[in-house]
């Protein structure tokens, strides 16, 4: 028997589904805003008249490459929604006139309802960031001959300012429907249905959050005058507008967005944690839960709207030192190939990314699984690191030292320190023919200042190649436990020959390889690095006297190493000194600890970099061997002091920045 379909039983079965329904309004309008799209923006030199015309292979293929890169993008989000919607719709309707029942019917049907939707909202963006400009060469071939006479302009479209209300507008839609179906999950009882519609939410809020920043940002504060010919379409530098632009922008905005971007994430947070419980089945006060997050998404995106209102674009005459910068640096990045920049990226991350990486691990471990598995399943991997990894204490013998590994480090360092610093360079007081005061047989302190808040450089100095070419003595760089503690951290330190600087090891270390680098300042020094970036201060922390007694109990010399620009790197995002003080007295560690660099991550910034070494400074020999007496070690130790301020004053004035820095001995 042959099944007869009409027409009007196709109605009836799309009408049949709310949710059908509603998909298929949405889809007619995602076709209709395209077209309306199309005949908006079209300018077809040969036809004077405005007659709306369906466009044809020609005219889509040049619509869609000529908008710009956004606006690309956008419409293949919109199409691919639409057609997988489309897709899955079909069997559903046939499903619904053949009265049939399928599983997951109404999971199905809300899945096409929201696609549809979806596709709709990236059509309408779409079309409000479109940006005339030429296709892309490659795909130029596909144009008729008569191409030429085909222009696009958007002077029917509202100013940019009234798209960015509308873009804006957009992303509280967005979080509506995020809202919309968090509040649906009340009425469903299986898993699979609400770990689908949580997941649902955390994606609307994820995008109405990235639409009203970045599109309604971008529309807002650029007037797209960078987008021509070239089709590159950005328009973001003449306005000062970037997607990621941490601390930019005025004091108003920065908080703004600071409490948009947090509130975003308890939201996104709480769906996150609505679809753990979900899945283990143990939802509970779904409707409590719904509502705080629908609440807290709808302001998030209230304060990140609210805050493009307060932007203040950077002075132009900055935008143009910067440019500038970039040219003149030779070493720059954007120089670099891919493959140089992903190793040089490396690099960097292996020095200062481990402990973070450690932290951050540790952490989601705590999120995902239960507090007793994580705590059982960290004790029991922490016992046996430990165990395979403690064995001939390597922190006090230099038994994991890798020479390979430091030779590559410091290879590698030396040549990419300079375009990620600005500039890294290792210069003896002195020149040359001060090295002949280094013998290689007598023994040697280097005091490395500023200690700042992570003093990498007293670690890597010694592997590079420049410093090796000036002296001829290798000192061990003695380090605080903390290093050797954090599991990856404490791997990349043994390998490198990094000690801890204990006294068992200090002396130990002194008599078997003749020097060690120590940071006399210590974590007293580290908390007093923000007076750097505050009162323009270089704050030496003098009071440590223990490295001076050692140098005249073992008859060693002292040796100054001024280490200019790697403190201002890096910054703790919470200055409170006070706090910070007491914690490094009391726990050995100066807590809030929370450094930023480039970009917002604990990378460092281009500051520039210049390790100056002083010459070696010689005590007096004890009067009682062994046993140096107060006034001796008081005698050398202001002598190291008085040493390091010639230093200061002779090479700190003609380092980029430190012109009107002061040293200020503590």
């Amino acid at each position: 028997m042959v099944a007869h379909f009409s027409v009007s039983e196709a109605l009836q079965a799309v009408t049949g589904d709310a949710l059908l329904s509603a998909a298929a309004v949405a889809s007619a309008c995602t076709v209709l805003a395209h077209l309306g799209g199309v005949a908006l923006c079209k300018r077809d030199g040969g036809s004077g008249g405005r007659r709306l015309r369906l466009p044809g292979p020609r005219v889509e293929l040049h619509f869609l490459l000529s908008g710009g890169a956004r606006h690309l993008v956008l419409q293949a989000f919109s199409w691919a929604l639409w057609f997988g919607a489309v897709l899955v719709a079909m069997p559903l309707l046939l499903a619904r006139w053949r009265q049939a029942q399928t599983p997951y019917m109404e999971l199905l049907s809300a899945a096409v309802a929201v696609a549809a939707y979806c596709a709709l909202l990236f059509q309408v963006k779409a079309l409000l960031v479109f940006e005339p400009s030429e296709p892309l060469q490659l795909l130029a071939r596909a144009f008729a001959s008569g191409s030429s006479s085909l222009y696009w302009d958007v002077s029917r479209l509202p100013s940019r300012t009234g798209r960015a209300y509308i873009v804006t507008g957009i992303g509280l839609l967005w979080v509506g429907l995020g809202g919309a179906l968090l509040l649906a999950t009340e009425f469903l009882t299986d898993t699979i249905s609400l770990s689908v519609y949580y997941a649902l939410a955390a994606a609307c809020v994820t995008v109405g959050a990235f639409t009203t920043h970045g599109l309604a940002g971008f529309l807002r504060h650029s007037d797209g005058s960078s987008s021509g010919k070239d089709g590159k379409g950005g328009g973001g530098a003449s306005g000062g507008w970037r997607f990621w632009q941490p601390f930019r922008g005025g004091t108003a905005f920065v908080l703004a967005q600071a409490l948009g971007w947090a509130l975003y994430s308890s939201a996104l947070v709480a769906c996150l944690y609505l679809l753990v419980q979900a899945v283990a089945g143990v939802a509970y006060c779904v409707r409590c839960w719904a509502v705080a997050a629908g609440l807290v998404m709808f302001l998030s995106e209230l304060l990140l709207a609210g805050s493009l209102l307060t932007f203040q674009a950077p002075a132009a005459v900055q935008a143009f030192k910067a440019a500038a910068l970039d040219m003149a640096a030779p070493g720059k990045l954007a120089r670099m190939g891919v493959r140089e920049r992903l190793l040089n990226l490396l690099i960097i991350s292996i020095l200062y990314i481990p402990m973070h990486l450690f932290f951050a691990v540790c952490v989601l471990t705590f999120m995902v699984l239960p507090a007793t598995t994580a705590a059982a399943l960290w004790l029991g991997g922490l016992f046996v690191y430990y165990s395979a990894t403690a064995f001939g204490q390597p922190e006090h013998t230099g038994r994991r030292e890798w020479p390979a590994f430091q030779a590559w480090m410091g290879a590698q360092l030396e040549r990419f320190l300079p375009a990620w610093l600005g500039s890294c360079e290792v210069v003896l007081d002195g020149g040359k023919s001060a090295a002949e005061a280094f013998d290689p047989k007598q023994r040697y302190i280097f005091g490395f200042i500023h200690h700042g808040l992570y003093p990498l450089g007293a670690g890597y100095l010694p592997l590079l190649a420049s410093f090796k070419r000036l002296l001829p003595v290798r000192p061990v760089t003695l380090t605080a436990s903390v290093c050797v503690t954090v599991p990856l951290l404490r791997d990349i330190v043994l390998w490198l020959g990094i000690r801890i600087v204990s006294r068992r090891t200090f002396e130990h270390t002194l008599q078997e390889r003749s020097a060690v680098l120590i940071c006399p300042g210590g974590q007293a020094e580290m908390c007093l690095t923000n007076r750097l970036h505050r009162h323009k201060e270089f704050s030496v922390y003098s009071r440590h006297k223990g490295f001076v007694r050692m140098a005249l109990k073992h008859d060693a010399a002292l040796v100054p190493v001024l280490a200019l620009g790697e403190a201002d790197s890096l910054r703790n995002l919470i200055e409170w000194p006070a706090m910070q003080r007491w914690c490094t007295k009391k726990l050995g560690f100066p807590i809030p600890f929370i450094i930023a660099g480039r970009w917002c991550l604990p990378l460092p910034a281009p500051t520039g970099l210049r390790f100056v070494i002083g010459q070696p400074i010689r005590g007096a020999k004890p009067a009682k061997e062994g046993e140096p007496s107060q006034e001796e070690v008081d005698a050398l130790h202001a002598q190291f002091y008085a040493s390091l301020k010639e230093l200061w004053e002779r090479h700190a004035p003609q380092f980029p920045g430190y012109q009107d820095v002061k040293l200020v001995v503590v």
